[in-house]
């Protein structure tokens, strides 16, 4: 694509996988294809752009490389803006660049838009009373299992013990949840639900540890970030679902990774991205 064309970049060091060498490959592919860094964000320390701020540069494209938190960050605070957002796989698990780009690294998706080979779209989310989720939503007493990801991602080995620890005795000492709405699953409850968005619903999975088995494999899949291979059931798809804490206290959420305030009962429903977002996979992910 000929013309330079003028982006907005906002990253975030502390996230899963952004290094020096890829903000150079970044500014190499500008050089290449004729795209200008108008301007600079570092997330969380500076603000995310705004309209305004968008339009008095004249930048049309917001570019993220950061993890699923900064994404939904940047699209929460530009909801509604007439421009477009591309994510690149900047963090540990990637799940929404992932529904846009496939298993591409940042290096291929920047390089295949900068070509003009994005287009924009509008997939579904997870609408909660305290936010949105891109990705999906985690709840119940196993989110503690967060900071272990942190302490990990930190280089951290004395807070990640301690993280394992409290985690431990969070997933198996706390109230489960319970899917409440439609009814499903096991009526004692589950220490982790998880809530995924498509285009045809939501997908409940719950994360059980009925035995020292499960628990144990369980633990063990959390301890290596991945959770989805621990023991679990899938219900759905569902248009709304409501969970409830089985003993009155509030629910633990995290939504697209990053904690959330619950209420002893929370209701998620489908909803549809607030802005364009940039896919470079031939098929839109749902």
């Amino acid at each position: 694509m000929t013309g330079q064309r003028k982006i907005w970049l906002v990253t975030n060091a502390g996230s899963g996988s952004v290094r020096e060498e890829l903000l150079a490959n970044v500014d190499d592919v500008c050089a290449e294809q004729g795209v200008r860094i108008a301007a600079r964000s570092h997330f969380p320390n500076d603000s995310i752009p705004s309209r305004e701020d968008l339009s008095a540069l004249g930048v049309e494209t917001v570019v993220t490389l950061g993890g699923d938190g900064t994404i939904n960050a940047v699209v929460s605070a530009l909801a509604g803006w007439d421009g477009a957002i591309l994510p690149l796989p900047g963090g540990t698990q990637n799940l929404t660049p992932k529904r846009l780009h496939a298993e591409a690294s940042a290096e291929e998706v920047f390089a295949a838009w900068a070509r003009g080979d994005g287009r924009r779209v509008r997939l579904q989310i997870i609408r909660a009373r305290s936010g949105m989720a891109l990705a999906g939503v985690l709840v119940g007493p196993g989110t503690s299992w967060n900071d272990v990801r942190e302490a990990l991602r930190d280089g951290d080995p004395g807070g990640m013990l301690g993280a394992v620890g409290a985690a431990i005795e969070g997933t198996a000492g706390n109230s489960p949840v319970r899917i409440v709405q439609p009814e499903a699953g096991d009526r004692e409850g589950y220490p982790l639900v998880e809530l995924v968005p498509h285009g045809n619903g939501l997908d409940v999975v719950a994360y059980h540890a009925r035995t020292g088995a499960d628990f144990a494999g369980h633990t063990w899949a959390l301890l290596r970030q991945e959770f989805r291979e621990g023991p679990h059931e899938s219900y759905g798809p569902f248009e709304k679902v409501t969970l409830a804490s089985t003993d009155g206290e509030p629910l633990d959420l995290l939504l697209d990774g990053e904690p959330a305030d619950g209420d002893t009962r929370e209701t998620f429903s489908l909803d549809t991205w607030p802005v364009d977002l940039i896919a470079t996979q031939p098929d839109d992910a749902t």
